[in-house]
This record gives structure tokens, C-alpha cells and sequence, in this order.
């Protein structure tokens, strides 16, 4: 590989982490103009646009055949992995109702601890890292990190919402259990078909729970604006961020890919620091601190 293509593929994985770290800022934004489950259902909508145009560029015609051949049984294992999706998704839009995106996104970063658990409950060749020091010495960090970020108060009192905090939680859970159904059940899969099927699955759950919490409301005090960054924001933080993410992946490895994407609480921080003046306070910085320093320590003894 040459030195300008590693470059490229750094650049298009940062990228991608900008895309996922704006993402939450604009969620928070607009979460005055809509209810969580329409605006989770408008977003996931509008990524269709690219997602399915870029599986289609991005596959071989070999692969699409492939698919077609075993697609009903793919079918039922997509439905599963849309309802971890579901879970996910929900919970992390809801939390940004309560918490500011950059607190939200530093007690994400704990879903390292749940892939590893998972992974050592499900997958043999995992099993062997608990064996390790390193890995305590990052369990460690990350639950000293997460503590620090939610017990000590910035500009949202002596402690985050508790709801809010339960909901991040629950997203970063949801999201290691979704990866594991993956790896599990789809090995050797494109991830732009994987990606592109499961938001289709998934985007009518968000329908029909806006439904059923509101019934048939379409009508909301949002302006012009707040529909464009809605909007917007499912063509970002879906589309273009795992468009990127999954095209530096082939170059970088899964292993530093993920470590890279660990710049996005940084980002978040910054974005919403610009647009909320969401400001932390020296504890949770240090808290936020230790907790990456903990996913890291784990995410680089899964390589």
C-alpha cells in the first residue's frame, strides 16, 4: 500500500468520525421542533438515498449474486439485527433529549467494554484477552472514566440525568449486541449491504413507533430550518459517515480504524461547545479522558 493511499484512507476514517461527532449536535438541535421516534424515522429515511446507490456502485456483480441466492435466509437474521438497531438508535436519539452531545458521546465510548464482554461469552478466539492485564487495567479506566463524567457536573448540575445516562448506556449495549449478531451471523458480507438492509428493516419500527406514542401527527412547530438539519443530518451521520468509514477499512484494518474513531468525543465536544456552549468541567474531562484511555487499551488488545 502506498504512503498516499494510507493517507487517503486515514482522511476518509477521520472524516467519517467528524460525520459521526456532528451527528448528535444536530439531534440535539432540532430535538425542539420534533418527537424522538419521527425524527429518528426522517433521518434513517433520508440515508436510504445513498445507502442503497452506494452497495449498488460499491458491489461486485458476483456478490450481488451471491446475496440473491441466499437472501431468504438472510432475510430473518437482518429482522433481528434491525431490532438491536432499533435499540440503539432509539435510546441514543432519546439520551440527546436529555444530555448535551459531548457528555453523550464520552459515556458511549463504554460500548468497548460491553464488545468485549459479549465477545468473550460468544466467540472463542476472544476469550483469551481476559486472561490479560491489560484488559482489566482498561476495564478499569473506563469505568473510572465513566463515573468521573457522570457524578461530577459541568453546566448540568452535580450530576447528568440518570434517564439520560440509562439511555447512553443502553445505546452502547445495543450497539455491541447489533456487531456481535454481525460478526456472528454475516461474516464475509459487505457492509453497505449489511448497512442498507437493516435501515430498511428498521426505518418502518421508527414509523410505526412514532404512531403508536402519538398517532397520526404530522404537523410540528419546526421551522424550514430544523427540517433541512433533520434531514441533513440522516444524509451525514448515515450515508456519508459509514460511506467513509467502510472505504478506509480495507486499508486501515478494523483494529486502527476503531482506534481512530476514537477522536470522536473530541469532536462532539467541540461541535457542541460552538453550538450549545456545552462546556465540561476539569473532572469530566479527566473522566472523559480515563474513558478513552480505557477504550483503547481494549480495543488495541482486540487486534
Amino acid at each position: 500500500m502506498s504512503a498516499s493511499a494510507y493517507r487517503t484512507a486515514v482522511v476518509q476514517n477521520l472524516g467519517a468520525a467528524v460525520a459521526w461527532a456532528i451527528t448528535p449536535v444536530m439531534i440535539r438541535y432540532v430535538s425542539i421542533g420534533f418527537p424522538v421516534m419521527f425524527q429518528t424515522f426522517a433521518r434513517y429515511l433520508a440515508s436510504l438515498l445513498v445507502l442503497w446507490p452506494l452497495y449498488f456502485s460499491a458491489s461486485a456483480a458476483s456478490e450481488r449474486s451471491r446475496i440473491r441466492m441466499r437472501l431468504w435466509r438472510l432475510l430473518p437474521r437482518m429482522a433481528l439485527i434491525a431490532v438491536a438497531n432499533f435499540s440503539f438508535q432509539a435510546s441514543f436519539t432519546a439520551s440527546l433529549y436529555l444530555l448535551y452531545p459531548g457528555l453523550a458521546m464520552l459515556v458511549y465510548q463504554s460500548v468497548a467494554v460491553f464488545g468485549v464482554l459479549l465477545g468473550f461469552v460468544l466467540f472463542a478466539d476472544e476469550r483469551p484477552m481476559m486472561r490479560r492485564a491489560g484488559f482489566y487495567g482498561g476495564l478499569l479506566l473506563t469505568v473510572a472514566g465513566v463515573m468521573m463524567t457522570v457524578w461530577t457536573g459541568g453546566e448540568q448540575g452535580s450530576a447528568a440525568p440518570a434517564a439520560g445516562i440509562a439511555l447512553v448506556l443502553t445505546a452502547a449495549l445495543s450497539w455491541a449486541v447489533l456487531t456481535a449478531m454481525v460478526r456472528a451471523w454475516l461474516p464475509g458480507y459487505s457492509p453497505f449491504f449489511v448497512n442498507a438492509t437493516v435501515i430498511t428493516f428498521v426505518t418502518p419500527l421508527f414509523l410505526a413507533g412514532h404512531l403508536a406514542i402519538h398517532g397520526v401527527q404530522w404537523h410540528f412547530s419546526a421551522s424550514a430550518l430544523l427540517w433541512a438539519v433533520m434531514l441533513l443530518s440522516g444524509l451525514v451521520g448515515i450515508g456519508l459517515g459509514h460511506s467513509l468509514f467502510y472505504r478506509s477499512v480495507p486499508l486501515l484494518g478494523v483494529g486502527r480504524s476503531n482506534i481512530l474513531q476514537l477522536t470522536r468525543p473530541l469532536f462532539t465536544a467541540l461541535f457542541s461547545f460552538l453550538v450549545f456552549a456545552e462546556r465540561l468541567s476539569v473532572q469530566q474531562m479527566v473522566g472523559g479522558a480515563l474513558l478513552i484511555g480505557g477504550a483503547y487499551l481494549i480495543t488495541r488488545l482486540r487486534l
